[in-house]
């Protein structure tokens, strides 16, 4: 399963129903922007050592950019921006669980819902 941005942001702001969901995750699977937005959340060295040891310790495989979720990211955009609001990050995720064939768990579910193709995992925290 592929892991949302704010479902990890719950987890690193201590919310006990977060950690416990990710943890029970067979494989626990983010696209390299997650970590990008999660990085960029973190206002000090200190945070980027913890966020770092936070994705470690809960063993999430980072999942790169490729052609191929470039590709169907774009093609996403072209499709859904304009029709249901996509964003470039979103698309990029959708994208990259779409390539994977998972699903993913999000917070916001909303912001996934025009991607047809994508098996959404709603966390409520």
């Amino acid at each position: 399963m592929l892991v949302d941005t704010d479902v990890l942001v719950w987890c690193l702001r201590g919310n006990s129903k977060a950690a416990a969901t990710v943890e029970r995750l067979p494989r626990r699977k983010i696209s390299v922007i997650t970590r990008m937005e999660l990085m960029q959340g973190c206002r000090d060295k200190k945070e980027h050592h913890l966020l770092r040891r936070f994705l470690n310790d809960f063993e999430v495989e980072v999942i790169e950019l490729s052609a191929e979720i470039g590709y169907r990211a774009d093609t996403l955009m072209e499709d859904f921006h304009l029709a249901g609001g996509a964003g470039i990050a979103d698309c990029l995720i959708a994208a990259s669980a779409s390539v994977l064939g998972v699903s993913l768990l999000t917070a916001n579910a909303r912001h996934f819902r025009c991607f047809p193709m994508l098996d959404v995992h709603k966390f409520v925290p």
